[in-house]
């Protein structure tokens, strides 16, 4: 609770009297009444409307004890308004033990200085990033939420980064966070733009992307923006596609309604995270292509096994961590027949999988993903 002027100088005035008398700001600290009245005597404007000063006091000492600052002794003075023999002003909270700095990598020792002024989260952070770059890590430059992925999903624990991916949309403070042109050059990443849509199918909810790549009959969704861009960049000579949506999470199930006739599509094809929400989308979304007499939704056989392949199980959300075994075998029944068994397996142990393992370097050194678009 917010203090007011007059009791936040009270309660600051005890903490001066314990300080002068050696009591640590850590440890609670007995206050005898008379003391208590001698700091009282000092609050500036303690009583500006001249009323009873032992009610006046007994006032402040109750707020200061419903805000948990304080405990009032329970023997109490016999004066009409009764007071407590003495205060208990109660302990400050510990402040938060400083971990042992790292012996920095030559690009991260400039963060010396600001190790001890960090928050928990910041120094988590720094201490992965130290890790990573210490392993000789690939500089092929990728976007910032895939290298987010390998650094925070590596070489930071769980706890700390439960989205790994995710971590630097958020992480924006500090001397190397705040500094976009610094982070991007340290890290090797680059930030692609949304998709560019250069054909946006009329939606009666318009929250849909599809971009046309080409003239081909098959229409690929990929559920998260950056692997679209990596994706689209990277597709190669030949392929069979006329249009790869950004899939917007569980918004596809609608948008799929917008594919027409005059689309020419007859295949449609799926890749996007390993976890319950990103099986349930695909699935929904073929139950309702079917009812609409369009193609279902097929999985990307060789990303999917790239993704199994190249990624690190990470816990998935509380939400989505508790799946009965039943659940987990209809989900995982969708993917390609080799990835099912590990897929069910990775569902019952509450995992997920990113896609962004599958990242702009794969995808541009390796030509096996490419049956999955012709």
């Amino acid at each position: 609770m917010a203090l007011q002027r007059r009791e936040n100088d009270l309660v600051v005035g005890l903490r001066v009297w314990a300080a002068a008398h050696g009591r640590s700001r850590y440890k609670a600290a007995l206050i005898p009444l008379e003391d208590v009245w001698e700091v009282f005597r000092r609050v500036p404007n303690r009583n500006v409307d001249d009323a009873f000063e032992p009610a006046v006091l007994a006032a402040l000492l109750n707020t200061l004890e419903a805000a948990g600052l304080i405990e009032q002794v329970q023997r109490r003075t016999p004066e009409r308004v009764s007071l407590p023999v003495k205060v208990r002003l109660l302990a400050q909270a510990e402040p938060p033990v400083v971990p042992p700095m790292p012996m920095w990598h030559p690009d991260l020792s400039w963060l010396a200085a600001y190790w001890t002024s960090a928050t928990a989260k910041q120094r988590s952070a720094y201490a992965a990033i130290d890790r990573w770059l210490k392993s000789g890590p690939d500089l092929f430059r990728i976007p910032l939420r895939e290298r987010a992925l390998e650094i925070f999903g590596t070489f930071g624990n769980e706890a700390d980064f439960p989205m790994p991916e995710k971590t630097l949309d958020t992480l924006t403070s500090g001397p190397l966070f705040s500094d976009t042109g610094r982070l991007d050059e340290l890290l090797h990443t680059f930030r692609p733009p949304p998709p560019l849509i250069t054909e946006t199918f009329t939606l009666e909810e318009d929250d849909s992307h599809y971009c046309r790549v080409g003239t081909g009959d098959v229409l690929f969704v990929v559920e998260n923006s950056t692997t679209w861009w990596s994706l689209v960049e990277s597709l190669p000579a030949g392929h069979r596609l006329g249009y790869v949506a950004w899939g917007l999470g569980g918004t596809f199930r609608a948008s799929i309604r917008a594919i027409k006739a005059k689309h020419g599509i007859t295949q449609i094809r799926y890749f996007g995270d390993l976890d319950t929400s990103g099986l349930r989308i695909p699935l929904r979304a073929s139950g309702t292509a079917l009812d609409l007499g369009l193609p279902p939704v097929q999985p990307a056989k060789r990303l999917y096994q790239a993704l199994q392949s190249l990624g690190r199980p990470r816990p998935a959300a509380a939400k989505e961590a508790s799946v009965s075994t039943g659940t987990a075998g209809e989900l995982a029944q969708w993917l390609p027949a080799g990835c099912q068994a590990a897929g069910r397996q990775l569902l019952m142990d509450g995992h997920r999988l990113a896609q962004e393992w599958v990242s702009y370097r794969y995808l541009q050194r390796s030509s096996d993903w490419h049956d999955d678009v012709r």
